[in-house]
Protein backbone atom coordinates (compact mmCIF):
# COMPACT_ATOMS: atom_id res chain seq x y z
CA UNK A 1 0.00 0.00 0.00
CA UNK A 2 0.97 3.45 -0.15
CA UNK A 3 1.95 5.28 2.91
CA UNK A 4 0.12 8.24 3.66
CA UNK A 5 -0.84 10.09 6.78
CA UNK A 6 -2.15 7.05 9.22
CA UNK A 7 1.60 5.52 8.19
CA UNK A 8 3.31 8.40 8.87
CA UNK A 9 2.02 8.60 12.40
CA UNK A 10 3.47 5.27 12.79
CA UNK A 11 6.73 6.85 12.64
CA UNK A 12 6.44 9.72 15.31
CA UNK A 13 4.86 6.70 17.97
CA UNK A 14 7.68 4.23 17.62
CA UNK A 15 9.89 7.14 18.22
CA UNK A 16 8.82 7.32 21.58
CA UNK A 17 8.96 3.19 22.04
CA UNK A 18 11.69 0.93 24.32
CA UNK A 19 11.63 -2.39 25.01
CA UNK A 20 13.02 -4.82 27.80
CA UNK A 21 14.73 -3.42 30.87
CA UNK A 22 15.04 0.60 29.70
CA UNK A 23 16.02 3.58 31.59
CA UNK A 24 19.01 2.82 29.39
CA UNK A 25 17.92 3.39 25.89
CA UNK A 26 19.13 5.37 23.50
CA UNK A 27 17.96 8.19 20.97
CA UNK A 28 18.73 7.89 17.09
CA UNK A 29 18.59 10.28 14.37
CA UNK A 30 17.03 7.63 12.33
CA UNK A 31 13.47 5.61 11.77
CA UNK A 32 11.93 2.80 9.39
CA UNK A 33 8.99 2.25 8.19
CA UNK A 34 8.15 -1.02 6.27
CA UNK A 35 4.93 -1.22 4.24
CA UNK A 36 3.14 -4.04 1.60
CA UNK A 37 3.00 -2.91 -1.67
CA UNK A 38 2.80 -3.02 -5.11
CA UNK A 39 5.56 -2.67 -8.04
CA UNK A 40 7.28 0.56 -8.68
CA UNK A 41 7.32 2.22 -12.13
CA UNK A 42 10.96 2.63 -13.86
CA UNK A 43 12.98 5.39 -12.23
CA UNK A 44 12.93 9.14 -12.66
CA UNK A 45 14.22 12.23 -12.23
CA UNK A 46 11.85 14.45 -9.48
CA UNK A 47 11.57 18.00 -9.59
CA UNK A 48 13.46 20.00 -6.62
CA UNK A 49 10.61 21.30 -4.33
CA UNK A 50 10.11 25.19 -4.85
CA UNK A 51 10.40 26.97 -1.99
CA UNK A 52 7.28 27.34 -0.66
CA UNK A 53 6.97 24.36 0.21
CA UNK A 54 8.47 23.39 3.70
CA UNK A 55 11.00 20.90 4.16
CA UNK A 56 9.34 18.54 6.74
CA UNK A 57 6.53 18.64 3.65
CA UNK A 58 9.18 18.10 1.03
CA UNK A 59 10.59 14.95 2.56
CA UNK A 60 7.39 13.10 3.58
CA UNK A 61 6.90 9.76 2.04
CA UNK A 62 4.09 10.01 0.11
CA UNK A 63 4.75 13.42 -1.57
CA UNK A 64 8.37 11.96 -2.79
CA UNK A 65 6.42 8.87 -3.74
CA UNK A 66 3.82 10.18 -5.70
CA UNK A 67 1.53 7.74 -5.74
CA UNK A 68 4.72 5.16 -6.07
CA UNK A 69 4.15 2.11 -3.20
CA UNK A 70 6.38 2.33 -0.52
CA UNK A 71 8.09 -1.10 1.06
CA UNK A 72 10.14 1.42 3.34
CA UNK A 73 11.60 4.63 4.51
CA UNK A 74 14.44 5.91 6.48
CA UNK A 75 15.38 9.69 7.18
CA UNK A 76 18.80 10.43 9.28
CA UNK A 77 21.17 12.98 8.97
CA UNK A 78 25.12 12.22 8.51
CA UNK A 79 26.44 9.01 7.57
CA UNK A 80 24.65 5.80 8.44
CA UNK A 81 24.56 1.91 7.18
CA UNK A 82 20.68 0.89 6.41
CA UNK A 83 19.59 -2.81 6.39
CA UNK A 84 19.52 -5.61 5.74
CA UNK A 85 16.06 -4.88 4.13
CA UNK A 86 14.48 -8.04 1.57
CA UNK A 87 12.44 -6.49 -1.33
CA UNK A 88 10.19 -9.26 -3.16
CA UNK A 89 10.14 -7.46 -6.45
CA UNK A 90 12.06 -4.44 -8.37
CA UNK A 91 12.57 -1.38 -6.58
CA UNK A 92 14.03 2.04 -6.50
CA UNK A 93 15.10 4.53 -4.49
CA UNK A 94 14.30 7.90 -3.77
CA UNK A 95 16.53 10.66 -2.41
CA UNK A 96 15.88 13.68 -1.10
CA UNK A 97 18.45 15.90 1.53
CA UNK A 98 18.61 19.39 2.43
CA UNK A 99 22.14 20.02 0.84
CA UNK A 100 25.78 17.87 0.20
CA UNK A 101 27.71 16.60 -0.35
CA UNK A 102 26.20 13.12 -0.13
CA UNK A 103 26.71 9.92 -1.66
CA UNK A 104 24.64 6.74 -1.29
CA UNK A 105 25.76 3.18 -2.34
CA UNK A 106 23.56 -0.16 -1.96
CA UNK A 107 25.13 -3.81 -1.62
CA UNK A 108 23.38 -6.58 -3.10
CA UNK A 109 23.21 -9.76 -5.14
CA UNK A 110 25.89 -7.85 -8.01
CA UNK A 111 27.99 -6.31 -5.48
CA UNK A 112 28.70 -3.11 -3.52
CA UNK A 113 28.29 0.36 -6.07
CA UNK A 114 27.28 3.81 -6.05
CA UNK A 115 23.66 4.66 -7.56
CA UNK A 116 23.67 8.23 -6.03
CA UNK A 117 26.10 11.25 -5.05
CA UNK A 118 25.02 14.93 -4.58
CA UNK A 119 28.26 17.32 -4.29
CA UNK A 120 28.90 19.86 -1.55
CA UNK A 121 25.26 22.07 -2.99
CA UNK A 122 22.85 23.85 -0.51
CA UNK A 123 18.87 23.64 -1.12
CA UNK A 124 16.61 20.59 -0.80
CA UNK A 125 16.43 18.47 -3.83
CA UNK A 126 15.47 14.84 -4.76
CA UNK A 127 16.40 12.19 -7.36
CA UNK A 128 14.93 8.50 -8.11
CA UNK A 129 16.99 5.88 -9.45
CA UNK A 130 16.31 3.67 -12.14
CA UNK A 131 14.96 0.31 -11.48
CA UNK A 132 16.77 -1.89 -9.41
CA UNK A 133 16.98 -6.11 -9.06
CA UNK A 134 15.02 -7.24 -5.60
CA UNK A 135 16.18 -9.29 -3.09
CA UNK A 136 18.89 -8.79 -0.32
CA UNK A 137 19.65 -5.01 -0.06
CA UNK A 138 21.82 -3.32 2.67
CA UNK A 139 21.79 0.92 1.95
CA UNK A 140 25.56 2.63 3.04
CA UNK A 141 24.86 6.68 3.58
CA UNK A 142 28.12 8.91 3.31
CA UNK A 143 27.44 12.28 4.13
CA UNK A 144 28.68 15.25 6.76
CA UNK A 145 27.02 15.40 9.91
CA UNK A 146 24.90 18.68 8.79
CA UNK A 147 22.99 16.93 6.18
CA UNK A 148 19.54 15.85 6.85
CA UNK A 149 17.86 13.03 4.39
CA UNK A 150 15.26 10.83 3.41
CA UNK A 151 15.48 7.38 1.62
CA UNK A 152 12.21 6.22 0.05
CA UNK A 153 12.59 2.66 -0.95
CA UNK A 154 9.62 1.82 -3.74
CA UNK A 155 8.10 -1.70 -4.21
CA UNK A 156 7.63 -4.31 -1.97
CA UNK A 157 9.70 -6.31 1.21
CA UNK A 158 9.31 -9.78 2.00
CA UNK A 159 6.15 -10.21 3.28
CA UNK A 160 6.74 -11.65 7.31
CA UNK A 161 3.57 -13.58 6.98
CA UNK A 162 4.76 -15.29 3.12
CA UNK A 163 5.46 -19.34 4.44
CA UNK A 164 9.27 -20.35 2.64
CA UNK A 165 8.63 -24.12 1.13
CA UNK A 166 9.70 -27.03 3.02
CA UNK A 167 8.20 -25.47 6.47
CA UNK A 168 11.48 -23.45 7.21
CA UNK A 169 9.30 -20.65 8.97
CA UNK A 170 9.14 -22.50 12.57
CA UNK A 171 10.70 -25.14 14.34
CA UNK A 172 10.44 -29.04 13.18
CA UNK A 173 8.18 -30.56 15.39
CA UNK A 174 9.89 -32.57 18.26
CA UNK A 175 7.77 -35.33 18.29
CA UNK A 176 6.34 -37.70 16.35
CA UNK A 177 3.06 -36.52 18.15
CA UNK A 178 3.23 -32.95 19.75
CA UNK A 179 0.26 -33.04 21.54
CA UNK A 180 2.22 -35.27 23.84
CA UNK A 181 5.20 -36.33 25.93
CA UNK A 182 8.34 -36.06 23.51
CA UNK A 183 12.19 -35.25 23.48
CA UNK A 184 13.47 -31.83 24.43
CA UNK A 185 16.06 -29.39 23.63
CA UNK A 186 19.24 -28.49 24.78
CA UNK A 187 18.35 -24.18 24.82
CA UNK A 188 20.69 -21.18 25.65
CA UNK A 189 18.85 -18.03 26.48
CA UNK A 190 20.76 -15.16 26.13
CA UNK A 191 19.08 -11.89 27.39
CA UNK A 192 18.28 -9.52 29.84
CA UNK A 193 14.89 -9.82 32.41
CA UNK A 194 12.08 -9.54 30.27
CA UNK A 195 12.82 -12.80 29.28
CA UNK A 196 14.80 -14.60 31.89
CA UNK A 197 11.65 -15.41 34.18
CA UNK A 198 10.27 -17.24 31.07
CA UNK A 199 13.60 -19.05 30.27
CA UNK A 200 13.79 -20.73 33.98
CA UNK A 201 10.14 -21.25 34.53
CA UNK A 202 10.21 -23.08 31.00
CA UNK A 203 12.09 -26.23 32.30
CA UNK A 204 9.68 -26.27 34.85
CA UNK A 205 6.52 -26.46 32.21
CA UNK A 206 8.20 -29.03 30.09
CA UNK A 207 9.20 -31.76 32.50
CA UNK A 208 5.50 -31.38 33.57
CA UNK A 209 4.83 -31.58 29.86
CA UNK A 210 6.21 -35.13 29.50
CA UNK A 211 9.00 -33.24 27.32
CA UNK A 212 12.08 -35.85 28.10
CA UNK A 213 15.34 -34.12 28.05
CA UNK A 214 14.79 -30.65 28.25
CA UNK A 215 17.98 -28.50 29.04
CA UNK A 216 19.29 -25.21 29.55
CA UNK A 217 21.55 -22.10 30.03
CA UNK A 218 21.02 -18.78 30.32
CA UNK A 219 23.41 -16.52 30.33
CA UNK A 220 22.31 -12.90 31.79
CA UNK A 221 22.65 -9.20 31.45
CA UNK A 222 20.72 -6.49 33.37
CA UNK A 223 19.33 -3.78 31.02
CA UNK A 224 18.37 -3.83 27.59
CA UNK A 225 21.81 -2.34 26.51
CA UNK A 226 23.40 -4.75 28.27
CA UNK A 227 21.35 -7.74 27.49
CA UNK A 228 20.32 -7.78 24.01
CA UNK A 229 22.15 -9.85 21.35
CA UNK A 230 24.17 -6.30 20.44
CA UNK A 231 25.48 -5.66 23.94
CA UNK A 232 26.36 -9.36 24.54
CA UNK A 233 28.15 -8.95 21.37
CA UNK A 234 30.20 -6.61 22.39
CA UNK A 235 30.74 -7.05 25.89
CA UNK A 236 33.61 -9.58 26.43
CA UNK A 237 33.09 -11.38 28.93
CA UNK A 238 29.20 -12.39 28.48
CA UNK A 239 30.19 -13.30 24.91
CA UNK A 240 33.30 -15.43 26.15
CA UNK A 241 30.78 -17.39 27.80
CA UNK A 242 28.17 -17.73 25.48
CA UNK A 243 30.54 -18.73 22.97
CA UNK A 244 32.04 -21.15 25.39
CA UNK A 245 27.97 -22.93 25.78
CA UNK A 246 28.18 -22.88 21.88
CA UNK A 247 31.64 -24.61 21.07
CA UNK A 248 30.69 -27.83 22.75
CA UNK A 249 28.53 -27.88 19.53
CA UNK A 250 25.60 -29.25 21.35
CA UNK A 251 22.54 -25.94 21.29
CA UNK A 252 19.49 -27.01 19.85
CA UNK A 253 17.99 -24.04 20.39
CA UNK A 254 19.45 -20.10 21.01
CA UNK A 255 16.86 -17.65 22.59
CA UNK A 256 17.83 -14.18 22.04
CA UNK A 257 15.61 -11.00 22.78
CA UNK A 258 14.63 -8.37 21.16
CA UNK A 259 15.40 -5.14 21.18
CA UNK A 260 18.41 -2.87 20.32
CA UNK A 261 18.83 0.66 21.74
CA UNK A 262 16.52 2.32 18.89
CA UNK A 263 14.73 -0.82 17.42
CA UNK A 264 13.20 1.76 14.76
CA UNK A 265 16.32 1.11 13.08
CA UNK A 266 16.61 -2.18 11.15
CA UNK A 267 20.63 -1.54 11.23
CA UNK A 268 20.94 -1.79 14.74
CA UNK A 269 19.59 -5.83 15.06
CA UNK A 270 23.33 -6.24 13.54
CA UNK A 271 23.72 -8.49 16.63
CA UNK A 272 21.60 -11.18 15.63
CA UNK A 273 23.30 -12.56 12.66
CA UNK A 274 26.56 -12.36 14.41
CA UNK A 275 24.96 -15.26 17.01
CA UNK A 276 23.47 -16.71 14.47
CA UNK A 277 26.39 -16.99 12.43
CA UNK A 278 28.66 -18.61 15.44
CA UNK A 279 26.08 -20.71 16.54
CA UNK A 280 25.60 -22.29 13.22
CA UNK A 281 29.14 -22.78 12.84
CA UNK A 282 29.16 -24.67 16.03
CA UNK A 283 26.40 -26.79 15.49
CA UNK A 284 24.86 -26.31 11.79
CA UNK A 285 20.92 -27.88 12.76
CA UNK A 286 20.77 -24.85 15.75
CA UNK A 287 17.41 -23.65 15.63
CA UNK A 288 16.81 -19.97 16.86
CA UNK A 289 14.02 -18.53 19.22
CA UNK A 290 13.30 -14.80 19.39
CA UNK A 291 11.16 -13.35 22.11
CA UNK A 292 9.55 -9.91 21.87
CA UNK A 293 8.68 -8.72 25.03
CA UNK A 294 6.11 -5.96 26.01
CA UNK A 295 6.72 -2.13 26.19
CA UNK A 296 8.32 -1.23 29.22
CA UNK A 297 7.40 0.59 31.89
CA UNK A 298 4.02 0.69 31.03
CA UNK A 299 2.55 3.26 32.87
CA UNK A 300 3.26 5.29 31.05
CA UNK A 301 1.04 4.58 28.26
CA UNK A 302 -2.54 6.21 29.66
CA UNK A 303 -5.10 3.43 28.86
CA UNK A 304 -4.72 -0.56 27.10
CA UNK A 305 -5.04 1.04 23.83
CA UNK A 306 -2.19 2.95 23.35
CA UNK A 307 -0.56 -0.11 25.12
CA UNK A 308 -1.53 -2.36 22.55
CA UNK A 309 -1.51 -0.03 19.51
CA UNK A 310 2.41 0.55 20.24
CA UNK A 311 3.20 -2.58 21.11
CA UNK A 312 1.28 -4.18 17.82
CA UNK A 313 2.75 -1.58 15.74
CA UNK A 314 6.48 -2.87 16.69
CA UNK A 315 5.27 -6.41 16.19
CA UNK A 316 3.87 -5.96 12.88
CA UNK A 317 5.75 -3.49 10.69
CA UNK A 318 9.43 -3.94 12.56
CA UNK A 319 9.97 -7.03 14.58
CA UNK A 320 7.96 -9.69 11.74
CA UNK A 321 10.29 -8.03 8.80
CA UNK A 322 13.31 -8.65 11.24
CA UNK A 323 12.28 -12.58 10.95
CA UNK A 324 11.50 -12.40 7.35
CA UNK A 325 15.09 -10.72 6.55
CA UNK A 326 16.23 -13.71 8.90
CA UNK A 327 14.52 -15.94 7.48
CA UNK A 328 15.17 -15.75 3.86
CA UNK A 329 19.18 -14.92 4.44
CA UNK A 330 19.50 -18.13 6.38
CA UNK A 331 16.77 -20.38 3.79
CA UNK A 332 17.85 -23.53 5.54
CA UNK A 333 17.25 -22.33 9.03
CA UNK A 334 14.44 -22.10 11.48
CA UNK A 335 13.73 -19.03 13.02
CA UNK A 336 10.76 -18.95 16.05
CA UNK A 337 8.89 -16.00 16.67
CA UNK A 338 8.16 -15.92 20.05
CA UNK A 339 5.85 -12.58 20.65
CA UNK A 340 5.54 -13.12 24.47
CA UNK A 341 4.95 -9.11 24.55
CA UNK A 342 0.82 -9.99 23.28
CA UNK A 343 0.59 -11.55 27.09
CA UNK A 344 0.87 -8.20 28.58
CA UNK A 345 -1.15 -6.72 26.34
CA UNK A 346 -4.16 -9.26 26.49
CA UNK A 347 -3.86 -9.00 30.43
CA UNK A 348 -3.92 -5.28 30.88
CA UNK A 349 -6.75 -5.06 28.12
CA UNK A 350 -8.92 -7.19 30.45
CA UNK A 351 -7.80 -5.52 33.42
CA UNK A 352 -9.29 -2.07 32.06
CA UNK A 353 -12.28 -3.81 30.79
CA UNK A 354 -12.76 -5.28 34.56
CA UNK A 355 -13.06 -9.09 33.42
CA UNK A 356 -9.02 -9.20 34.73
CA UNK A 357 -10.61 -10.45 38.71
CA UNK A 358 -7.03 -11.85 39.42
CA UNK A 359 -4.94 -8.90 39.91
CA UNK A 360 -5.96 -5.42 41.44
CA UNK A 361 -3.08 -2.96 40.01
CA UNK A 362 -1.63 -2.69 36.93
CA UNK A 363 1.42 -2.21 38.76
CA UNK A 364 2.06 -3.27 42.46
CA UNK A 365 3.21 -6.13 45.07
CA UNK A 366 4.38 -9.21 44.76
CA UNK A 367 1.16 -11.59 43.21
CA UNK A 368 -1.39 -8.75 43.12
CA UNK A 369 -0.61 -6.98 39.82
CA UNK A 370 0.38 -7.67 36.31
CA UNK A 371 3.69 -5.78 36.57
CA UNK A 372 5.66 -6.35 40.09
CA UNK A 373 7.32 -2.88 39.37
CA UNK A 374 7.15 0.76 37.65
CA UNK A 375 10.01 -0.99 35.21
CA UNK A 376 7.24 -3.38 33.86
CA UNK A 377 9.20 -6.51 35.58
CA UNK A 378 6.74 -9.67 35.17
CA UNK A 379 4.25 -10.38 38.07
CA UNK A 380 2.60 -13.53 38.79
CA UNK A 381 0.26 -13.97 36.16
CA UNK A 382 1.92 -12.45 33.41
CA UNK A 383 4.79 -14.86 34.32
CA UNK A 384 2.94 -17.87 34.21
CA UNK A 385 1.00 -16.45 30.90
CA UNK A 386 4.52 -16.03 29.29
CA UNK A 387 5.63 -18.84 29.69
CA UNK A 388 2.63 -21.00 28.56
CA UNK A 389 3.34 -19.24 25.27
CA UNK A 390 7.26 -20.01 25.06
CA UNK A 391 5.96 -23.70 25.76
CA UNK A 392 3.00 -23.56 23.01
CA UNK A 393 5.52 -22.39 20.66
CA UNK A 394 8.60 -23.90 21.26
CA UNK A 395 7.02 -27.39 21.90
CA UNK A 396 3.94 -27.21 20.64
CA UNK A 397 2.02 -29.14 23.16
CA UNK A 398 -1.85 -28.98 23.95
CA UNK A 399 -1.96 -26.13 25.87
CA UNK A 400 -5.39 -27.64 27.28
CA UNK A 401 -3.55 -30.33 29.03
CA UNK A 402 -0.13 -28.89 29.79
CA UNK A 403 1.41 -28.84 31.50
CA UNK A 404 -0.17 -30.74 33.95
CA UNK A 405 1.46 -31.74 38.35
CA UNK A 406 1.86 -28.66 40.48
CA UNK A 407 2.56 -25.91 37.44
CA UNK A 408 -0.85 -27.30 35.92
CA UNK A 409 -2.38 -26.66 39.38
CA UNK A 410 -1.06 -22.97 39.46
CA UNK A 411 -2.42 -22.28 36.01
CA UNK A 412 -5.89 -23.78 37.27
CA UNK A 413 -5.66 -21.71 40.01
CA UNK A 414 -6.32 -18.52 38.31
CA UNK A 415 -9.93 -17.20 37.91
CA UNK A 416 -8.90 -16.30 34.32
CA UNK A 417 -8.39 -18.85 31.58
CA UNK A 418 -4.63 -18.31 31.03
CA UNK A 419 -4.95 -21.47 29.17
CA UNK A 420 -6.91 -20.12 26.63
CA UNK A 421 -5.58 -16.89 26.24
CA UNK A 422 -2.02 -18.74 25.34
CA UNK A 423 -3.69 -20.77 23.11
CA UNK A 424 -5.25 -18.06 21.06
CA UNK A 425 -1.87 -16.27 20.99
CA UNK A 426 -0.05 -19.52 19.77
CA UNK A 427 -2.40 -20.08 16.99
CA UNK A 428 -2.56 -16.77 15.89
CA UNK A 429 1.26 -17.59 15.37
CA UNK A 430 1.49 -20.30 14.10
CA UNK A 431 -1.58 -19.43 11.25
CA UNK A 432 0.93 -16.52 10.20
Amino acid sequence: MTIGLKVLSVLVVLSTLSLGCAGDSQSSEQAVIAATSAVAPNGQELATADEASSIESFFSPEILADGQPVAAYFEGKGSSELGPLVTAKDYSLIVASDSGPLKISIEDSDGRRVVYERPATEGTGSHQTGQLVGGDLSISVEASEEVSWVIVVTGELVAASEKLENADQGLSEPTADASGPGSGYATLYIGHSFGTPFAERLGDFADNSGIVGHSQSIVFRGGNTNGNPEGLWNDEVARAEIQSILDQGKTDLLIMICCPADPRNPASYWGIPKWVDYALAQNPDTKFGLPLPWLDSPAQYPDADEFANNWNMLHERLWLTVLSNLRSRYPDTHFLNIPHGAAAVELRNRFEAGTLTDVSALVGNKGSAIFRDDQGHPDDILHDLGTLIWLGLIYEVDLSIYPAGDSGKRISSYETDLREIAKSIVDEENQR
